[in-house]
């Protein structure tokens, strides 16, 4: 047994060698927010980016390894061979790369697979760390920490201890559930004193810097930050409309004719979806994920876009729906029903147990379209109060609330995927909380001042009918628009996996509220 009471460096005085450890580069279930555990699943195309940059990192170090010990799991072995081919880091090509079991993932049991936030819904918050983070606790047919942590320092004693009596470096490729109880291990605690860090991948450390790490995102402050960053991203859905509701509710109650100055409501938009397009989009690679995204899926979501529009044309058009400028706000619900899915909409993918590509790359693409084709649609129907030049913000919203922040985080995260993505993984709720902002403004802007009175207290009969039938159509647009959705997944059944079905459901209920803000600015 180590004794590494007083010093995190005590594992290097103890032995005249050194170890180093590597968790495998980003997985497509790390992607995709879900739990792989003795699931055998591939390093993305960022995960191999992240394990050349441990390579180059070694190499620059001038680290040489007397012995390479590695999980069985294919996302640590190629890994693996990505950094060793990278750092050329063997002492000796005759040097065999040697597979032990003991440093395989922890067992989720049933919930291998599943949607990490979907979980946390099901179980509670303390249900979810109790089971998971547990020392003594673990999911149905899963393993304890403590198990773990009894394989990891057997591993660490019978494997690399010999090496460095003998003062020769070793280098271990494993998971992040084994790290941390090797990091207790090193540290000289027992597993009842696990907790949950946030392991950066494709980043070599050594013993002592493992245990360093071990110390600082185990304090206070960290731990606080990561309740936070677990518990926003959990209830993001939830908050999202709490804080509309909030804002809709303080402009009614405060009566206030006076809305968020024009300029300044425009900023707070645009400076929040920069926000959370960058943390989204840290999270993303779309070079990548073009190439995922089935035809069958695209096929789908276009088709029904494209019905939504013939319908929204032909009662804008037909003069059923507007025959005066009292029948103005039926037009604008029309148009609501007609945008495309919110820039938002990876976000509900993570969230939901999608699939994350679709959801990213249509959204994407609908909303370039989109603007143009309803330019077009003012520029033909000029009865319609409509200033089409109100789509310029929608412009300046694409430009600085998607593309930079878009490009700056792609940047990043090709420049350094391992800063990059630890960084994501430890900050993720500022996007959150940025969303949350920007949806209690819109609610508080798009309130009438005098909502409640014509509601509920109008002498008018009139001013409280036509209250009325904006709700009622208000209503009737977001319960077709799920009720068409929910339909189309019900017959595309066999056509799309489960996560594809999510994503498409996600993108055809959730429009880009900001869009048609911009058009209700314009009225």
């Amino acid at each position: 047994m180590l004794k590494t009471n007083n010093s995190a460096s005590a594992s290097k005085d103890d032995y005249p060698g050194r170890a180093y450890f590597i968790r495998h580069g980003e997985s497509t279930s790390n992607e995709r927010n879900i739990f792989a555990g003795v699931l055998d699943v591939d390093l993305t195309a960022f995960g191999r980016l992240q394990a050349r940059r441990a390579g180059a990192d070694i190499k620059k170090k001038g680290i040489k390894f007397d012995a390479v010990y590695v999980s069985h799991m294919r996302r640590a072995r190629q890994t693996c061979e990505i950094a060793l081919a990278e750092s050329q880091a063997l002492k000796s090509p005759d040097i065999p790369v040697e597979i032990d079991h003991r440093i395989s993932e922890k067992s989720f049991g049933i919930f291998a697979g599943r949607n990490l936030n979907l979980l946390r819904l099901a179980l509670g918050y303390e249900g979810f760390e109790e089971m998971l983070h547990s020392h003594n606790e673990a999911p149905p047919a899963g393993e304890k920490i403590a198990q773990v942590y009894g394989r990891a320092a057997s591993f660490y004693e019978e494997r690399i201890v010999p090496h460095l009596e003998r003062g020769e470096t070793v280098l271990v490729v494993c998971h992040q559930y084994v790290l941390e109880p090797l990091a207790l291990y090193l540290s000289d605690l027992p597993p009842t004193a696990y907790e949950h860090l946030k392991l950066p991948n494709g980043k070599a450390l050594s013993g002592e810097e493992l245990i360093k790490f071990r110390d600082k995102e185990s304090g206070g402050a960290a731990s606080v930050r990561k309740q936070i960053n677990d518990l926003s991203i959990m209830w993001a859905i939830l908050l999202y409309a709490a804080a509309f509701l909030l804002g809709c509710l303080v402009r009614a109650i405060s009566a206030s004719s006076v809305g968020i100055p024009s300029e300044l409501f425009r900023a707070i938009i645009v400076a929040c979806l920069a926000a959370s397009t960058f943390y989204t989009y840290l999270d993303i690679d779309f070079a990548a994920s073009k190439r995922k995204v089935t035809s069958t899926v695209k096929y789908i979501v276009y088709a029904w876009m494209l019905v939504r529009w013939v319908v929204g044309l032909l009662l804008i058009f037909s003069g059923i729906l507007y025959q005066n400028p009292g029948d103005l706000y039926k037009v604008m619900w029309v148009l609501f029903w007609m945008v495309p899915p919110a820039l938002t909409s990876p976000v509900l993918s993570v969230l939901w147990g999608g699939n994350l590509y679709p959801s990213a790359i249509l959204s994407r693409t609908l909303s370039i379209i989109a603007p143009v084709a309803l330019i077009v649609t003012f520029g033909l129907a000029k009865q319609l109060p409509i200033n089409s030049s109100s789509l310029i913000f929608f412009g300046v919203i694409l430009i600085v609330g998607l593309a930079i922040p878009g490009a700056i985080a792609q940047f990043w995260r090709d420049k350094s995927p391992v800063e990059s993505n630890h960084h994501s993984k430890n900050w993720k709720f500022i996007g959150v909380l940025a969303v949350a902002l920007m949806a209690l403004a819109t609610g508080f802007q798009f309130t009438p001042s005098t909502f409640l009175g014509d509601l509920f207290f109008s002498t008018d009969a009139t001013r409280s009918l036509a209250c009325l039938q904006q709700l009622a159509v208000a209503t009737l647009v977001f319960i077709l628009m799920r009720v068409f959705a929910v339909l189309t997944s019900v017959f595309t059944k066999d056509k799309l996996i489960k996560a594809e079905a999510r994503d498409a459901y996600i993108l055809l209920v959730n429009p880009n509220f900001f869009l048609w803000a911009a058009l209700f600015l314009g009225v």
